[in-house]
């Protein structure tokens, strides 16, 4: 005799699905982003790394998502047991959320609203994280392009997918976490990414050395359709970087309270105040490069802000994330440290972000969870400049520490730069042609030798 489960009509309403359908664009929306970058890193390469660039891309993202669904969501769920005073939290989470838990092995329908509300949405939230990994993967790819071997990009992007990014999003990127229940604010992930990208990227750029001058190349109309079409992928996957609830509202990942209608405004008002100053850089250095950077620059500037502040104030910061990006790229040729994209446009704009967060969201209630009591109720906390500070502080500091052991580790063991040989003919001779077998065994040698690298120009930026 078959046996039919129970079904719980709540967790699959009209009001569920549609909700459903709302976290789903975003997810697909970050996702897109992966391969947005994948266009702009083309656009920046010699046409003898593209092949690779594009599989190194989409492997390291999907390893870092792969290493998310492990256990990275069950580390951010922690914050929730803590809110509710849930006994051995973090062993309950995740016995709940890692790969092989409860609530990924049933349907939403046949488990009791009661014990876990919106179930179908939060098995989607672990498919958005999942994509919110994989971006990250993708970004650390971009971080020794075209010189990093695969094996080391690779284990890198594991680490961030598995660890890194899970833990940085439980202090950062949440209502009640240990930061943002007491007044620490984000809204996209401008700590969790930016700044992390930012970071990592620095440690790495200096580590590599800088590229070889003849490898590097600058095709404008595949930047330019890859910064486009991640201007496209931004407002959709901002949205799902909150909470809907139906005939209450929308509220920040901080629980901060806010509007889906405002929030979409401060995206495009980002765009607009960092077009106009990248603008006005490009025509004066004649790089175009700015000219689509500029709004990802303005955009990124207001990370912090979106769901606390007016379309106008956005406006006018995201006007100032061109020039903080021109003065973290001079800063990066001063220190002779070979990366002009990542670092000056992911570090720079992240910290003003989340620090014109603390002076334009001064006072604002945030923090806590809907049903909490107690040092976790909803919204009990408030933003605060101090708070701020403590979030950069911290996020650098675990960025730099965990990504210099990490680092360290993968160049005295298996090392982290490709010889001098095979980035000069090109990874895509190397890795993706069969010539390679038998040129390999010639030249292999002479490949693994130490040598002297030149320094790169950057045909893009310089």
């Amino acid at each position: 005799m078959v046996q039919i489960a129970k079904t719980f009509t709540e967790q699959v309403s009209t009001s569920a699905y549609l909700i459903d359908l709302f976290y789903i664009v975003p997810t697909m929306g970050t996702f897109l982003a992966v391969f947005a970058l994948a266009l702009i890193d083309c656009g920046l390469v010699s046409s003898k790394h593209v092949i690779d660039t594009l599989a190194q891309k989409l492997v390291s993202a999907f390893i870092a998502g792969a290493s998310f669904l492990v256990g990275g969501y069950a580390i951010w769920m922690w914050q929730f047991n803590q809110a509710f005073s849930v006994p051995d939290g973090l062993q309950r989470s995740f016995a709940d959320w890692w790969l092989f838990g409860r609530y990924l092995k049933v349907y939403a329908q046949n488990v009791d609203p009661a014990v876990v509300p919106g179930l179908e949405t939060q098995q989607i939230f672990v498919a958005f994280f999942f994509a919110y990994a994989a971006l990250l993967g993708a970004f650390v790819h971009s971080m020794g392009i075209g010189r990093m071997k695969p094996s080391a990009t690779y284990i890198l992007s594991a680490a961030t997918g598995g660890v890194i990014m899970p833990v940085l999003a439980y202090l950062t990127w949440g209502p009640a976490g240990p930061l943002t229940n007491n007044g620490l604010h984000d809204f996209v992930g401008a700590f969790s990414v930016y700044m992390f990208v930012g970071t990592w990227a620095f440690i790495l750029a200096w580590r590599l050395g800088p590229r070889i001058a003849s490898t590097n190349s600058f095709n404008p109309q595949m930047f330019a359709l890859g910064a486009m079409l991640l201007m496209w992928a931004i407002p959709m996957y901002c949205l799902g970087c909150g909470f809907l609830e139906p005939g209450v509202g929308y509220f920040g990942i901080n629980y901060t309270t806010t509007g889906i209608g405002i929030v979409l405004c401060n995206i495009f008002a980002s765009y607009a105040g960092g077009a106009i100053s990248g603008a006005i850089i490009a025509y004066r250095k004649h790089k175009p490069v700015f000219a689509f950077f500029g709004p990802i620059a303005g955009y990124i500037a207001c990370t912090a802000s979106f769901d606390i502040a007016l379309p106008w104030e956005c406006l006018i910061l995201a006007a100032m994330g061109p020039w903080v990006l021109l003065g973290t790229k001079a800063l990066m040729t001063r220190l002779n440290v070979d990366d002009q994209k990542l670092v000056p446009l992911a570090l720079g704009p992240s910290i003003l972000s989340v620090l014109a967060a603390g002076v334009l969201g001064a006072g604002i209630h945030s923090g806590g969870v809907p049903g909490a009591t107690g040092a976790y109720a909803f919204q009990h906390a408030h933003i605060s400049f101090g708070m701020q500070c403590l979030g950069v502080v911290v996020t650098v500091g675990f960025s730099a520490v965990t990504g210099l052991i990490l680092v360290f580790g993968i160049e005295k063991t298996i090392g982290l730069r490709v010889p001098r040989l095979i980035e000069q003919d090109g990874l895509d001779t190397w890795y993706w042609n069969e010539w390679r077998k038998s040129r390999k065994m010639r030249v292999s040698a002479r490949a693994r030798a130490d040598y002297e690298m030149p320094e790169s120009t950057d045909a893009g930026f310089r």
